[in-house]
């Protein structure tokens, strides 16, 4: 029982602690439309709201669209498990998902004190993409807004994406400080 307990406040401290949750005063951000399947590849935000979105209402179509085709199969093989299921069991939480919104962005670029080069050798090596098909790289910042036990709570997630060829795919969470 000891055990249970410390494994559930470990994750609550890793989703809401980390993530940056907060009881909502005011309304920090206006919910957004869901993201639609024609949108995911449109746009950083589109993206990074459509991986969020589809974990939680367990859309497994969005999610797929959220990466390059080929890049989830070679994943699963590798890691030798389902990585929709996989990211679903992390990110499992009790309260109602009331709606997502872009909140904000970066460009991942030398002029905003990011290593560029250094981030589009990483997706390459983690994607198969060519260097010269990388031509943006963004920090997104999206927030959810979850309802539960009465009480309404914002938490933000921090994402690395990219354009490849004209579309846009998620590759990570952000793990470094944010300003934003």
């Amino acid at each position: 029982m000891r055990k249970a307990a410390v494994l559930l406040i470990t994750f609550m401290v890793l989703v809401f602690g980390i993530s940056g949750c907060n009881e909502i005063k005011e309304q920090p951000f206006k919910i957004e439309d869901p993201v639609t399947i024609e949108q995911v590849n449109t746009g950083g935000k589109y993206v990074a709201r459509a991986f969020l979105e589809s974990i939680f209402t367990d859309d497994r179509e969005l999610f797929n669209k959220c990466y390059p085709d080929g890049y989830l199969e070679r994943l699963g093989k590798a890691a030798g498990a389902d990585v929709f299921e996989q990211y679903k069991s992390v990110m499992k939480v009790s309260s109602a998902v009331m709606g997502t919104a872009s909140v904000d962005y970066r460009d991942y670029t030398i002029e905003n004190g990011y290593d560029q080069a250094s981030m589009k050798a990483h997706i390459c090596l983690n994607t198969e993409a060519e260097y010269s098909e990388i031509s943006q790289i963004q920090l997104q910042k999206i927030g959810v807004r979850f309802s539960g036990s009465g009480d309404t709570m914002d938490t933000y997630f921090y994402f690395v994406v990219y354009e490849r060829n004209g579309n846009w795919y998620m590759l990570e969470t952000f793990k470094g400080e944010m300003e934003f």
